[in-house]
């Protein structure tokens, strides 16, 4: 028979035991979590997570037979790209002033070749069309305003960017935000016609060249007129997107080279634009994270704040349909996240990377 010395050693021993198990389950890396989270399939479709603090890849990993030379169709993500070569033009001088006339750039439209002409097109500055608030009736983010999906149909006609702009006004330019893809196709116009370069070329050289990103991207393009698609489907793997994350975060400078002004980065990222609720649709995606506050809008970048253990928390991010995000907190030691998937048109599942920030990665960071 066991002393009761020994039995008391015992019970000591294991409760010792089940609470190291309790606390290693409860404090294991929540990285790890969510790691074997989507491995059995809770977040379906992620192909790609990366994680990046102070410049420093901590994390990458990929899913369904991706890896990091894999092309990724990272969509409305392209629309991000697209602002920093405008941020890039602006900054050489090829686009005067945010406030321009777009089509004192893009003399070849006029009243005698656009639809449904008013004089209100004329007062469309470059602005207005990096803020989706071109007062052109297209719209495809609430998708009940009665505007059509403007996006959707550019892709059957010959010229997509002399079809957004024949689109009806719907209000004063300036004034309403409408998000659509025929705005920063035709900013990615007004950049070609200021530079007399393609966009893919002109991206070549004065951006990707620059971050040391020579190949994994492609950009989509009109099969009739070879014109560069600025608002969706740029193919790049989640290693290049992550760079394009460092390179914003750090306020424009590459490897010592500012490539992007430190200025107009941060008109990139400024909250210009109040949205009617948090991009990350908590509620309709069926997620209940409290703290949530209306996200604001910069030149084709998002920001929003959620309250995280206690803290509130700043996102600096594009979005691409697909669930393909690059996410800035300048806050947490420059992180940066990219997040790819291809759930394309499956609206609850396209937010899912946000429930892995906010479950697992942020805390992981916030804690650390």
């Amino acid at each position: 028979m066991k002393s009761p010395f020994y039995l008391i050693c015992l019970l000591l021993l294991l409760a010792s035991c089940h609470s190291a198990e309790e606390e290693h389950e409860e404090d294991q890396n929540l990285l790890d979590r969510l790691y074997k989270k989507i491995e059995q399939g809770d977040y379906p479709n992620s192909n790609a997570v990366l994680i990046s603090q102070n410049d420093s890849l901590l994390y990458e990993w990929y899913f369904n037979g991706y890896g990091k030379d894999s092309l990724q169709d990272v969509r409305s993500t392209t629309k991000s790209v697209t602002a920093l070569l405008a941020g890039i033009a602006i900054d050489q001088g090829l686009i005067k002033s945010v406030e321009d006339p777009i089509f004192s750039y893009l003399s070849m439209y006029n009243e005698n070749n656009i639809d449904n002409w008013e004089e209100r097109k004329l007062s469309i500055s470059v602005e207005d069309l990096l803020t989706m608030r071109t007062g052109i009736g297209c719209e495809q983010f609430f998708g009940d305003m009665g505007f059509p999906d403007c996006e959707e149909r550019m892709f059957g006609q010959e010229d997509w960017v002399k079809y957004g702009l024949s689109q009806k006004m719907a209000h004063t330019p300036g004034d309403k935000w409408l998000y659509t893809g025929t705005a920063p196709m035709i900013m990615g116009a007004v950049i070609s016609e200021a530079s007399d370069a393609s966009i893919d070329k002109y991206a070549d050289q004065y951006l990707f060249a620059q971050l040391d990103i020579t190949d994994q991207y492609r950009w989509t393009k009109n099969r009739n007129t070879g014109r560069v698609f600025t608002a969706g489907n740029l193919w790049i793997s989640p290693r290049n997107m992550l760079t394009l994350g460092q390179v914003v975060i750090n306020r424009g400078k590459y490897n010592g080279v500012q490539v992007i002004s430190k200025g107009m980065i941060e008109e990139i990222l400024d909250e210009k634009v109040q949205l009617p609720f948090n991009y990350s649709f908590f509620e309709t995606a069926g997620n209940t994270w409290q703290g949530q506050k209306p996200a604001k809008y910069g030149y084709y970048w998002y920001t929003e704040r959620a309250l995280i253990n206690g803290r509130e928390v700043t996102l600096k991010f594009t979005f691409g349909n697909g669930g393909n995000y690059i996410v800035l907190v300048p806050e947490l030691d420059n992180l940066v996240m990219v997040f790819t998937g291809s759930n394309y048109g499956k609206p609850i599942l396209n937010k899912q990377a946000f429930d892995m920030m906010y479950r697992y990665v942020l805390p992981h960071f916030l804690n650390s």
